[in-house]
């Protein structure tokens, strides 16, 4: 039961943390006009659907590796990690960058918001592709949940967040402040032996 709790609660957060710039999408595109928070709620979930099949489909392939070998993935997320601290350093921890309004180009389908979001989330699965591929396979349905009950609660923070500019401003300010960080830790987790792990 601790080893299921651990894997829900790691991938929950790994998904959570690696989001907080989807959360800033997803409110600007609620407020789209083209859009609407029924066609962003449902083009985003469509685009976590298509995200795990592509982390479950990596997990799998290098689950055929050998064992011993298998932690070493974690240098993925780790020298994503880095390499994310040494930008966020070179800028001067400075404010955010805004995204581009990749929106204005495309019709308002919930297709749209799919293609838009997945695009947006390889840094999601740079962390949950090498986390899913070093968890046993018995615990991968928990953490699969799990990321999508994450999902769910991102789309309702976007929703109670397009009442408050204020909070956007903060996580257009601190989104990219907390990914290094988050990214350097998973690749940690995986590289280190945990309950969760194949071997």
């Amino acid at each position: 039961m601790d080893d299921i709790l651990l894997a829900i609660t790691v991938s929950f957060m790994a998904f959570l943390s690696t989001s907080l710039d989807n959360l800033f999408l997803l409110v600007t595109l609620s407020l789209h006009s083209k859009y609407g928070a029924a066609k962003v709620r449902l083009g985003y979930l469509l685009a976590i659907v298509v995200m795990i099949g592509v982390c479950l489909i990596f997990a799998q392939g290098v689950q055929q590796l050998p064992s011993q070998y298998i932690p070493y993935i974690g240098l993925v997320p780790l020298g994503l990690g880095l390499h994310e601290l040494w930008q966020l350093i070179k800028r001067g921890i400075s404010k955010a960058e805004k995204k581009p309004d990749i929106a204005s180009n495309y019709s308002g389908s919930f297709l749209t918001v799919a293609l838009i979001m997945f695009t947006h989330s390889w840094d999601s699965i740079a962390v949950l592709a090498p986390l899913l591929s070093d968890t046993r396979p018995g615990l991968l349905g928990w953490m699969v949940t799990s990321v999508l009950l994450a999902a769910t609660v991102l789309t309702l923070g976007a929703q109670k967040a397009t009442g408050h500019p204020r909070f956007r401003g903060l996580l257009e300010l601190y989104a990219p402040k907390v990914l290094p960080f988050l990214l350097i830790g998973v690749g940690l987790y995986i590289l280190t032996n945990t309950p969760t792990d194949i071997t």
